[in-house]
């Protein structure tokens, strides 16, 4: 994690002076992958590399950036919203950060959670637990996985969790997310920057979603032009529900005015922080982590620790590092909050493409 700071450091355009020759070095290697693209992409387009069509309809969300653009509660809302409308989706996900060598791992079956976040990492966890009624599984050959999915839980959707760069899955339907904030990241590619394609890619996606939107026309660096012809949808994320680590629903009022600590270990921190501010609680102290944090009890024993310092009467978190808690391991009252991602503009469109 010490190296993945050291990483954005580098690539920020506040780098310090003595950041900058490591930086011309990361710019050069990003030729040679911007070459790699190209091969990849051609390769796809002549069936040098297969992609294969699965039995059922599949829906890709995705961005083209490093990090952390909403893509989870888009998947979580198209799932809900394909189970609203009476069809059986199934979520596929590569499952970053879990450890298991199995090529097909599931989840959950749709009624009971099956693996563990060590196993099949914490996004895929936490999905489960909100979704319950809702297969997902885990690998890194999503075709396979997909096949177990529909011959095993009988689904007619699969979703596929961060797939806009995996082509060796056809798919129906695919969403391209971008940041309102940071939609390009530093606008540069991997490695100088956070860019996973070129920006002219977003020419594959079906529609495109603004995630954390704000309220300007298009998110800095977006020409119409990118995205021109391709219906837009505008979202936010939203505070939901408040729920101690059992899973028991607290009113969200509770939060109001009342002095909180928090902690997150997602890709935008600051914004969950934001959000609890948003709602009305007074964040006396918050605990930023790296990505995917793994917990340690030192870790929990100093939260706390500055919890009682600052006078907090409720820890807080997300649902994302709950999933890898133990309620025992801290005894000031916690508890998860529960994000929702609400549509702001283009409800009809995104119901629409998504129940076509």
């Amino acid at each position: 994690m010490k190296f993945e700071r050291l990483y954005y450091r580098i690539i920020t355009p506040k780098r310090k002076f003595y950041h900058f020759p490591i930086y011309l070095v990361l710019k050069l290697l990003s030729l040679f992958y911007l070459w790699g693209h190209y091969f990849r992409m051609w390769a796809y387009r002549w069936d040098l590399f297969p992609s294969h069509k699965l039995g059922c309809r599949v829906i890709s969300v995705g961005n083209l950036t490093l990090g952390g653009t909403g893509k989870t509660p888009v998947v979580m809302m198209i799932a809900e919203i394909l189970r609203g409308n009476g069809r059986k989706p199934g979520i596929l996900s590569r499952g970053y950060r879990g450890n298991s060598k199995n090529e097909i791992n599931v989840v959950c079956d749709g009624k009971n959670i099956l693996l563990s976040t060590e196993v099949a990492g914490d996004e895929a966890v936490m999905m489960a637990k909100r979704l319950r009624n809702v297969p997902v599984l885990v690998g890194s050959d999503r075709y396979q996985t997909g096949r177990y999915a529909i011959k095993h839980f009988g689904v007619d959707t699969l979703i596929l969790d961060d797939g806009f760069q995996h082509l060796a899955l056809k798919r129906d339907m695919n969403i391209l997310l971008f940041d309102h904030q940071r939609p390009f990241g530093n606008g540069q590619l991997f490695p100088a920057g956070e860019l996973r394609e070129p920006k002219k890619e977003a020419r594959r996606a079906d529609f495109v979603c603004i995630t954390r939107y704000s309220g300007s026309s298009y998110p800095p660096g977006i020409s119409e032009q990118l995205i021109k012809n391709l219906p837009l949808v505008k979202s936010t994320l939203r505070l939901d529900s408040l729920l101690n680590l059992d899973g028991k629903n607290f009113d969200i009022t509770k939060l109001q005015d009342q002095p909180v600590a928090a902690f997150s270990g997602i890709a935008n921190p600051d914004d969950f922080r934001k959000l609890l501010e948003k709602s009305g609680a007074r964040v006396v102290c918050y605990h930023p982590f790296p990505d995917h944090h793994e917990y340690t009890l030192t870790d929990l024993k100093y939260i706390e620790a500055t919890a009682r310092k600052s006078g907090a009467k409720l820890i807080l978190t997300t649902e994302k590092d709950a999933v890898k808690l133990n309620s025992s391991s801290i005894t000031i009252p916690l508890f998860k909050v529960a994000l929702e991602m609400e549509i702001l503009e283009g409800r009809e469109t995104f119901n629409k493409h998504i129940l076509s």
